[in-house]
């Protein structure tokens, strides 16, 4: 017979800052899962995002410190905009090298309060964003909210409670870029996530050890409402997004104990073909201070053929409950697909998790080509970015695929 354990913590890791004021502490929090022959580690963060490479210098070092293999661990940013890791702006080395140390402890101490667990999961709807994706009379997709665009409507809900019946943690996700204070205020702090783990204590009995953590889902293409709004109206989004997940909590049904798994691969995804060498010289030509455009020939005259590195994972309870992490920003459409064919009873989807450093639209919006927006264009985000490069289209059928692969294979281990 299986007993599940479940042990977690927390931390402060305001210091990480990359400017002076700060509105809300930065957190970093974990929940360990372990069955006495596997645990699995789901690490939040309220950062922007790590990259592939610093991700697996945070994986390393939390395998160092409690023999979980990388496989066995995830690491999910927030993505809230006031902190570093988005906008171009990062950690000193300092910082990276003491978050290593900082993360590695705080996943050894959830291991050493490991303790007998009820897990209970629920879903309850929740909308704090709009998508931000429509088209002007132009055909070109601008930024702006659409309320008839895709969003992921829910938040998920686990919680962990002892022998007892209290509380030992409670992980609750959606997907939405926590962007209302962003432009609002330069303070550092973790936006709508923030207020809404402070609003959660007051609806829970908690102990005083429980711990409350966010994690972000495939939120690429959705913003949380209103962007800039402010502090106000970050503590209403936060306030209903925490009602939500207490009203999940309340109607969550129990997962029944059953071995853990884990199973993940890394999937290449190939980037589109750059201009031609005499396109970019034109280009170079038409903007001769863009820098970019220097990168983006020096890409076509080396011929090669590039992918992007994409890492994937899932765990599960037995059959009852699945955690699928995937990297980067993701669209909402990727975890509404996941959520739709996955064989498990239910199923979180994180974004932003292992590392994230590029946007991953659909089909429809690669297709548009040089309208396709910020997060789909060729000349937008994708050239200022470390690969200089957008997706093939393709790539929508190649993730799809390899997701329900993923699952069928946890289902069936």
């Amino acid at each position: 017979m299986t007993t599940l354990m479940a042990g977690a913590a927390e931390t402060v890791i305001t210091s990480i800052k990359d400017r002076p004021d700060v509105y809300a502490e930065l957190y970093a929090r974990v929940l360990v899962l372990a069955d006495g022959e596997k645990q699995l580690a789901i690490v939040t963060a309220d950062y922007g995002q790590f990259s592939l490479q610093y991700n697996k210098v945070l994986l390393d070092a939390i395998q160092g410190a409690t023999g979980i293999p990388p496989e066995q661990v995830v690491i999910n940013c927030s993505h809230t905009h006031n902190a570093p890791g988005v906008d171009g702006r990062e950690m000193s080395e300092t910082s990276e090298a003491w978050l290593a140390t900082c993360l590695a402890e705080l996943v050894k101490d959830a291991v050493d309060t490991l303790e007998p667990a009820t897990l209970r999961v629920g879903r309850a709807p929740v909308q704090v964003g709009y998508n931000r994706r429509i088209m002007n009379d132009e055909g070109y997709i601008t930024m702006a909210p659409n309320p008839e665009g895709p969003v992921v409507p829910w938040v998920d809900a686990l919680g962990a409670y002892d022998v007892n019946g209290d509380i030992i943690a409670v992980l609750f996700s959606h997907a939405a870029h926590p962007v209302i204070v962003h432009w609002s205020s330069e303070e550092m702090g973790a936006d709508f996530p923030g207020y809404a783990v402070e609003h959660l204590r007051n609806f829970l009995a908690l102990k005083s050890k429980s711990i409350l953590l966010f994690a972000q889902g495939c939120a690429a293409d959705i913003n949380g409402y209103p962007l800039r709004g402010g502090f106000e109206a970050c503590d209403v989004a936060g306030f209903m997004l925490a009602f939500a997940t207490h009203q999940a909590l309340k109607t969550a049904k129990e997962v029944p104990a059953a071995p853990l798994k884990a199973c993940s691969k890394l999937v290449s995804l190939p980037f589109r073909a750059p201009p031609s060498v005499a396109e970019c010289e034109q280009l170079i030509e038409e903007f001769p201070d863009d820098e970019r455009y220097v990168a983006l020939l020096e890409i076509a005259k080396s011929g090669e053929k590039r992918t992007l590195p994409f890492p994937i994972s899932a765990f599960a309870v037995g059959d009852a409950l699945c955690f699928l992490s995937v990297s980067h920003e993701l669209f909402s459409e990727y975890q509404l697909f996941a959520d739709e064919t996955s064989p498990f009873s239910h199923t979180f989807v994180f974004g932003y998790t292992n590392g994230s450093e590029v946007y991953i639209a659909t089909r429809a919006a690669y297709e548009l080509g040089l309208k396709a927006g910020y997060e789909a264009g060729p000349r937008n985000h994708a050239l200022s970015g470390p690969y200089r490069l957008a997706l093939l289209p393709a790539v929508e059928e190649q993730i799809h695929a390899e997701m329900t692969d993923l699952l069928g294979k946890l289902k069936g281990s």
